[in-house]
C-alpha cells in the first residue's frame, strides 16, 4: 500500500536480527526503564503475598454470608461497618486494614459455630 518502508533505528534492526523469529519488541515503556520492570514484578508479587491471608479471610467470611443466607448490607450491620466498605473489601476492589481484618475475624469467629 505505502510504497515507502518506515525507517527503523539502528537499535531496534539489531534487535530484531538477533531474534530472527521473534515478533519485533516493542521495548520498555517511555517511563520505564529495562532495570524497573523486574522489581515491578517482584513488588507486586510481593503485595500479593503478603495480602494472602487477608485473601483467604474474605473468602471465608462471602462463604459463611452465602451459608448463612444473609445480604451484605445484613453483614456489614453485624460487623459494624458501611455496606459499601463492605462491598469493596468482599469484591477484593480495597484490603481491609488492621481492623477491619480484626472485625471479619471476629464476625466470621462468632458466627461460625452458628451454621
Amino acid at each position: 500500500m505505502f510504497p515507502l518502508r518506515f525507517q527503523q533505528d539502528n537499535h531496534q534492526r539489531a534487535a530484531d536480527a538477533a531474534q530472527p523469529n521473534a515478533s519485533p519488541s516493542l521495548g520498555p515503556l517511555p517511563w520505564q526503564s529495562v532495570a524497573d520492570a523486574p522489581e515491578d514484578a517482584q513488588r507486586r508479587l510481593d503485595a500479593m503475598e503478603r495480602d494472602e491471608p487477608k485473601r483467604r479471610l474474605i473468602r471465608d467470611a462471602k462463604a459463611l454470608a452465602k451459608i448463612r443466607k444473609i445480604t451484605q448490607a445484613q453483614m456489614a450491620d453485624e460487623m459494624g461497618v458501611p455496606h459499601r466498605t463492605l462491598e469493596e473489601w468482599l469484591q477484593f476492589r480495597r484490603m481491609p486494614k488492621a481492623p477491619g481484618t480484626t472485625l471479619l475475624w471476629r464476625w466470621l469467629s462468632q458466627y461460625a459455630h452458628k451454621k
